[in-house]
């Protein structure tokens, strides 16, 4: 029995798995390297947004001191010459002239003790009474002089949306005389935030602290404003910060940032669409994509091809090294590669302390069976005569090979002297049973083989302390045994 060959395919499944590692190294780098990017867009993206929602919530401050600054001139003024009939007269062009001018503010109204109103900005409306209103039972019960900041309301001279600003009006004995409020329209600052470019789907939003409602909103919605929302992070959280949300109004999923203003009850939102947010980064991620997509694949081409290469290489290599290794004619193993065998299994048996056995076996009269049946018949005759010698053998670390000619040897390791003279007999009538005519052979006139067996122990049989010492003898017992009349088996024995 021959060596079992080398893998052929273990280069080729070697370098396959090299290409598919490469491919992966590339595809995990250039997965983390997208994925880092990502997460660098949107901490750029979430700075730009809250650097806006804080550039916002200052306007919206500057827009509501400048009301607070309006009314405070106005109580001043009236608290030094009185809301009489006749001062209120003068004050109409005043109230009209400061408001007609801004374009933040509504309307600019002065309410008596009782309510109604006592001038405004916007004439017609003396009988409007808005004693029900949030702003003024705030100043009706509290002395203070503060603004107040009242919710968001239908306006009392209008009917629209609107955020007021007042102040409280005392009498010269310091009662209360009456309330001065400024209008602000929701729309004012969702017009001022559309100068934002925040993409198609973008969105500002300013809301109340104080009860959580929209103020107002770009796009404009006029359902949305004075829409109650989750928003307690908000409004109650950190005064700044940044985070990913589903709109209530469009069910559009935004990166917003945040700002809370530190002076007035309101926060404001500043927020652009995820899709949108991420739109140059996945075109760059297309166009990498597509990149490392095509080097993969000429990486996986050539490498497969290379390895169909080696793969055919090896083959051959593999194909040529059995040549090389076995006999043409039989298949079995050939001189070189059984002189090689036997060198192995003789240090391994000294080293093991262990028998070693040898079949050296002869064709009887082969010489006479070419000459009066040719060679080609004489070679189907040998290979018939290795088939059994090869199906003859016992374990499978035993090894048969052509010697030469005719002659075949069986390397029996780890086998003593009657296990080998069993095997021997067994290859013999093998052989024999074949029944194979040979004129030439007498008496039998059959095909019968002659065998020479030899048993060592490499540790201790010194006289024959080498393989070819241990060949010798087994030359020698296959001459005893074809002087003795051929198909036999002669057992050299020790000197």
């Amino acid at each position: 029995m021959l060596f079992p060959p080398r893998d052929a395919h273990s280069s080729t499944r070697g370098l396959k798995v090299f290409v598919a590692v490469i491919c992966l190294a590339i595809v995990g780098l250039e997965g983390w390297r997208d994925w880092t990017e990502r997460q660098e867009e949107f901490v750029r993206i979430e700075s730009e947004m809250q650097n806006l929602a804080r550039s916002l919530a200052q306007h919206a401050e500057d827009t509501f001191d400048l009301a607070d600054a309006i009314l405070v001139d106005v109580v001043d003024r009236l608290e030094r010459q009185g809301t009489d009939a006749n001062s209120m007269i003068g004050m109409q062009e005043f109230f009209s002239e400061r408001i007609q001018t801004l374009q933040a503010l509504k309307a600019l109204t002065v309410y008596s003790e009782n309510g109604f109103v006592l001038g405004s900005s916007l004439p017609g409306h003396k009988r409007v009474n808005v004693t029900n209103t949030v702003f003024f039972q705030h100043h009706a019960a509290s002395p203070g002089r503060k603004w107040f900041f009242g919710p968001l309301i239908r306006d009392p001279l209008g009917g629209d949306w609107i955020l007021t600003m007042s102040r409280r009006l005392n009498k010269p004995d310091g009662t209360f005389g009456g309330v001065v409020q400024v209008s602000i329209p929701p729309r004012y600052f969702g017009n001022f935030f559309g100068r934002m470019d925040l993409g198609s789907q973008g969105a500002i939003v300013m809301f109340s602290t104080t009860d959580g409602k929209i103020l107002s909103r770009y796009p404009y919605f006029e359902k949305a404003i004075g829409i109650k929302t989750e928003t307690s992070e908000w409004l109650t959280g950190s005064p700044s910060g940044s985070r990913f949300y589903t709109s209530p109004i469009d069910k559009v999923p935004r990166l917003a940032g945040y700002q809370r203003n530190h002076v007035y009850p309101i926060v404001v939102l500043s927020a652009v669409s995820q899709q949108e947010a991420l739109r140059n980064w996945t075109v760059e991620l297309q166009l990498r994509l597509l990149g490392v997509a095509v080097l993969i694949g000429i990486i996986c081409l050539l490498g497969w091809r290379l390895a169909r290469e080696l793969s055919r290489r090896e083959q051959v290599e593999a194909e040529l090294a059995i040549l090389a290794a076995t006999d043409g004619l039989t298949g079995l193993a050939n001189r070189r590669t059984f002189d090689s065998r036997l060198e192995i299994e003789w240090l391994r048996a000294a080293r093991d302390g262990i028998p070693l056995s040898l079949l050296l076996i002869d064709v009887d009269q082969f010489k006479a069976y070419n000459d009066l049946y040719g060679h080609q018949q004489g070679d189907a005759c040998l290979r018939k005569v290795t088939a059994v010698i090869a199906g003859g053998v016992r374990q499978a670390g035993d090894f048969v090979a052509r010697y030469g000619g005719e002659e075949i040897v069986v390397l029996l390791p780890d086998t003593n002297e009657e296990d080998a003279l069993r095997v021997a007999e067994k290859i013999r009538a093998g052989v024999e049973a074949l029944a194979l005519h040979h004129e030439a052979n007498a008496p039998t006139y059959t095909l019968t083989i002659s065998i020479g067996s030899v048993t060592q122990r490499p540790a201790t049989d010194r006289p024959h302390a080498g393989p070819a010492g241990l060949i010798d003898m087994a030359d020698k017992a296959l001459y005893q045994a074809k002087q003795s009349g051929r198909n036999r088996v002669s057992v050299a024995k020790a000197a």
